[in-house]
This record gives C-alpha cells, structure tokens and sequence, in this order.
C-alpha cells in the first residue's frame, strides 16, 4: 500500500471518527444534565465529602462530582457531551484502525478501497438511531433546571433558616446537590425505613427535633410518612411544588392552587410543570388541582412525551383504564422506548382483562429496568393470574431480597411470597417466608392469625 493510499484512508477514518462523536453526542448538545449523569454526580459528591450511604464511587464518577462543584449542571451536561463524543470518536477510530490494518493485506486497490469505504459507511450508520431520537424528540427538550431536580423546594429550605431537615431517600440524593450542606440528618437507609413507618418516625422526631420535612420523588417511597403529615396536628404543609413537597412544623395555612395564567418559560416547560405538579396534587387528593392542571397541560403540549406520561399517570390513580392506554399509547408512538409508558399500558391492559398482553409488556420492561419494584410487583400479579407460580415466585424472591439490601421491610411481599410457595406445593419455602414475616414483629392481630392458620394448614398437608 503505497503512502498517499495510507494518508488518504487515515484522513477518512479521522473525519468519519469524528463526525461519528458528534452525532452521538448531538442528543446531548446544549441540554441539561441526564439522570444518570446527576446520579453519577450524587455519587461522586458523597465521596469527595466523606458521607456514607450513596454507594461505591468510580472514578467517572468523581469527575462528575468534581465538574458539579466546579460547574454546577451547566458544567455536568458539557461533560457529559464530550464524554459521549470522546467515547464514540474513540471507538469508532479503533474500529477503523482495525479495519485499516485488515485492508493491508489485501493486493488489490479496488477491494481495499470497498472495504475500507464500508466499514466508514457502518460507522457513520450507527449514528441514524441518535440523531433520528434527537430529531423527534426536539419538541420535549426543556432548558429549565427547576424542571429537574427540585431547585424550588431547595430555595424554600434556605428560606427555613436553621433547623433540622428530615428528607426522604430521593430528595436526600437531589439535595446533596443542591444545598451547599447536602443531606438531612439521617443516611439514605434510616432515611428509606422510616419515611415508611410513620411510628418509627415519630420516635426519631422526639430525638432529632426537625423543623421541615421535605418529601420528592416517587410518592410510594414516602406514602405512609405523606399521609401522616397531612393529619398530624402539628404539622402543616406549606408548599407544594413540581417536584414534591415541604411540611412545616407547626399550624400554617396550605398552599393555594396555580393560578389559570400561570406561566413558566415556554409552552412546552409550562406543560411539564403543570403535568408533574399534577401528580403531587393527586397524591395529596387535591383532585380537582390535578385534573385542572393536566387539561391545560396537554393543551399546551398535546404531543409532549413527559406530559403524556403524567395524564396516564392520573388516569390510573383514576382508574380510567380507556384513557390511561390512549395516553400511554400516544407517548409511545411518538417514542417506543418509553419504559414508564409501557408499564402503564401493561397495568391498563392486566385491569381489563388482556392479561397475556400485559404480560408480554412487562417483560419488555424488565429487560429495561430488572430491579424496578412496581414493575416486578405488577410482573406478580400478572403472573399469579395467568397460573404461573414459580414466575410470580421468581419477581417476589427479587423484591424481598432488594427490599433487604434497601433496609426496607420486605414483610408484604414474603406473605405473598410464601403463598405462591404453597401453590406450587413448596412446603418448606412456604414456611419460611411466612415466618420471616411473623418475626418481623410488623403484622396486626389478624394477619398474624391468618398466617398461623396458612402454617398450620401447610403442616397437616404435609404430615398426611
């Protein structure tokens, strides 16, 4: 291979690696933070702070929290766009160099240039499906950090003044971020158990003393410590935003809904607040709020996948199955891969009776997200009524022994466990399950009777 040969095909190969970074970082390019890489952040601030509780820093990991403390998500999100371009222009220039290498030894120059032209031609095809979802996806890109992390809720804490915070484990990692002493007063596992059990929390106030309570992120996370608050007599809530909420101790007055003007940016980012404040309205059954709020949501973005998601969302807490499959339907038109969308549609589909549908989406979703615990209780449940025990059986086994890493009580779902034991005819599992949550100490008098008698009932069987 003559010289000029070799210097025309590492011309080619540099300007296709190149061309190939920048297009799978386009999705990237001037946008906020993705919650991997603020997750990634969360990590590496832990670490570089000396707080316990948010897991094994790598070391991307540090360099995200390093550009955080730097940057803040201005200074993240330039990261992780020259990540994503390093990474493929990278990969893509070692491919290609292999190929190159290949082409060496080939004597003709026709062959050698149909290789080499192919393989720059796969390269370059591997950036359709990147630049194809940015393109389709131009219309929910939001430029607004509020619409991210809870920035409001934040701003509402510094306004508190002194006084101890207790945070739920969500808002725990999203604060770490924010706030310049990060966490609340308890680790993410004290933090996990008792935003559950509202009478383990009364006892940590007595200690702790804590003068708010901000709550954000999944509301199953904190349910049972939510509707505690919203009737406690000394406690009030004194903000509700779109990322979640803020209770004060003491009397106060609750806060008022969103005014019909009510505006934040564009149209589009208005319709994203409005949808994910929607959801918290719901959650503390101010229905009405809600249901306002999301009618002018989709108006203003009718074709918005975030917005779509959430007016699903309500649907369900609805239980207005029709609806919740069109608007999860919509969303996943527009974007197949949407995994929320999909679990909703799988839920709408097992409520009205299409179960084996149901089933097929869901275990589309576990492919995608294997640890989610709504996803794996739904797998449950669909299971159980399609007669397959031993697969009902394997996504409780996962949800037990991940509540346990969690610190969270596992004991509703070994109740449910030991009963798909028993159906399969498992005596000695059956067993266990049901008295590891007997032991809990967690049940009333009346489930502890029933699983005395689901024991016992096992126990004759098997002595026959």
């Amino acid at each position: 291979m003559s010289r000029s040969s070799s210097f025309g095909y590492a011309i080619f190969g540099v300007a296709a690696s190149v061309i190939c970074g920048f297009l799978h970082a386009l999705p990237f390019l001037g946008g906020l933070p993705t919650p991997r890489s603020l997750a990634a952040a969360t990590r590496g601030l832990a670490s570089l702070r000396n707080i316990e509780g948010y897991g094994n820093a790598s070391v991307p990991d540090l360099i995200a929290g390093r550009l955080w403390e730097a940057g803040g998500a201005s200074l993240l999100a330039s990261g992780q766009w020259l990540a994503t371009f390093a990474g493929w222009s990278l990969g893509a220039f070692c491919s290609l160099l292999v190929i190159y290498f290949v082409v060496r030894l080939l004597d003709d120059r026709r062959s050698r240039a149909i290789l080499f032209g192919s393989a720059i031609i796969l390269t370059l095809a591997t950036c359709v499906p990147p630049v194809w979802m940015s393109w389709r996806n131009r219309g929910d890109n939001v430029s607004d950090f509020r619409l991210l992390l809870p920035s409001e809720l934040a701003d509402q804490v510094r306004a508190v003044g002194r006084g101890k915070l207790f945070v739920n484990p969500t808002a725990l990692r999203h604060l770490l971020l924010l706030l310049p002493n990060g966490e609340g007063g308890v680790s993410p596992e004290d933090s996990a158990r008792l935003a559950l059990n509202p009478s383990e929390w009364r006892e940590g106030f007595r200690r702790q003393r804590w003068t708010a309570v901000v709550l954000s992120g999944p509301v199953g996370e904190y349910r049972p410590l939510l509707d505690h608050l919203l009737v406690s007599p000394d406690w009030h809530l004194a903000s509700v935003t779109n990322q979640g909420f803020l209770f004060r101790h003491g009397p106060g007055l609750p806060p008022r809904a969103l005014e019909k003007t009510f505006q934040f940016g564009s149209d589009q980012e208005t319709a994203l607040y409005l949808a994910q404040i929607a959801a918290y309205y719901e959650a503390i059954r101010r229905t009405g709020d809600a249901r306002a709020c999301l009618e002018r949501a989709v108006k203003l973005a009718p074709e918005n996948n975030s917005v779509l998601s959430h007016a699903a969302n309500f649907a369900v807490a609805q239980r207005r199955w029709q609806d919740a499959l069109a608007y999860s339907r919509r969303a996943l038109e527009k974007n197949p891969n949407l995994g929320h969308a999909k679990l909703v549609q799988a839920l709408a589909l097992f409520e009205t009776g299409e179960t084996e549908q149901a089933e097929k989406i869901i275990d589309d979703v576990l492919l995608e997200s294997p640890n989610d615990p709504y996803t794996l209780f739904l797998s449950a449940r669909i299971r159980r009524t399609l007669n397959d025990y031993s697969g009902e059986a394997a996504s409780l086994e996962k949800l037990v022994t991940n509540a346990q890493k969690a610190g969270v009580s596992p004991v509703d779902y070994q109740i449910y466990l030991a009963q798909a034991y028993a159906r399969q005819g498992l005596a000695e599992p059956a067993l266990r399950s049901y008295r590891a949550a007997l032991d809990s100490g967690q049940l009333g008098p009346r489930e502890r009777d029933d699983i005395r008698d689901a024991i016992a009932a096992i126990e004759a069987k098997r002595a026959r």
